[in-house]
């Protein structure tokens, strides 16, 4: 790979509060002759991570200090600009992320020799129509598109695929996810773990009303509409967008033509990163 001498970072200061590990990251980078910026980040309370600060040109390398919901807001913020992302984690589990704070040095010194990977993963585009078919809503999603009953009752969701009606999931909810997301809320629902550089889509029911619901999974190419049979629900895109449902209304999810390029400087295998960021 390409030796990287342009970085960009997002800290999440409700990670990094007192800002020692993003200073410590900036001075090891500038040590190596690298150019670095920071943006601003939040929270801010609308889903975004970033400030309204534009990612400078020629920046080869976003590097988030915060947990998997910091890639996920930053790969969402930046989808459009194609730069890989590398994870220092933060937060508490940091599947997303490549390294822990402990090995700063090492692997920021991998990245600025070109020892590393890009892994691409996925993403989902989803879109809200009403009663009359006109649209309400449109956004992106790298883990899953989910939608519930906002009064946690059971719902009655109308499911079809590429045009052709499979049936009505009587549900708490439903769960649509990449692979990326296979190892969040769909697997925490009793989905299945599936490798995150695939390309396919699961559809998995909330706490299914019935005996015999299982996971279903389908192609990345798939056209998923879900209709909702009842009023007072919502979807939410990755845990930070948020919208209203009534019944009649559609979520349509489709694959999106963006990607999200996750750098990788371990050797691990899938498996054993899954075993040793969920051991018991």
């Amino acid at each position: 790979m390409n030796r990287i001498s342009n970085f960009f970072i997002i800290t999440n200061k409700t990670r990094d509060r007192d800002m020692s590990v993003t200073n410590i990251t900036c001075n090891i980078l500038k040590s190596l002759g690298c150019s670095v910026s920071l943006a601003e980040c939040g929270p801010l309370g609308d889903g975004r991570f970033l400030e309204e600060d534009r990612v400078p040109d020629g920046t080869e390398c976003i590097i988030t200090i915060g947990g998997d919901g910091t890639i996920i807001a930053a790969a969402l913020d930046t989808a459009d600009l194609n730069i890989p992302i590398f994870g220092i984690n933060k937060g508490t589990l940091g599947y997303l992320t490549d390294t822990e704070t402990g090995d700063i040095v090492e692997k920021l010194k991998m990245l600025h020799a070109g020892h590393y990977t890009v892994e691409e993963r996925m993403m989902l585009c989803g879109k809200v129509f009403d009663r009359d078919a006109k649209l309400v809503a449109e956004t992106r999603a790298l883990n899953d598109i989910v939608l519930r009953n906002s009064l946690f009752k059971v719902s009655d969701y109308e499911l079809s695929v590429n045009s052709r009606f499979l049936g009505v999931f009587k549900a708490d909810g439903m769960i649509v996810c990449t692979p990326t997301g296979s190892t969040a809320y769909s697997m925490s629902a009793g989905g299945p773990i599936i490798e995150p550089v695939a390309r396919m889509m699961v559809i998995t029911p909330i706490c299914p009303h019935t005996i015999n619901t299982r996971s279903v999974v389908f192609s990345a190419d798939a056209r998923v509409e879900i209709r909702v049979c009842d009023d007072n629900s919502s979807v939410v895109f990755d845990g930070r967008f948020h919208c209203d449902l009534q019944e009649g209304y559609v979520v349509n999810v489709r694959p999106s033509a963006k990607v999200t390029r996750i750098i990788r400087t371990a050797e691990d295998s899938f498996l054993s990163v899954l075993g040793r960021k969920f051991q018991a």
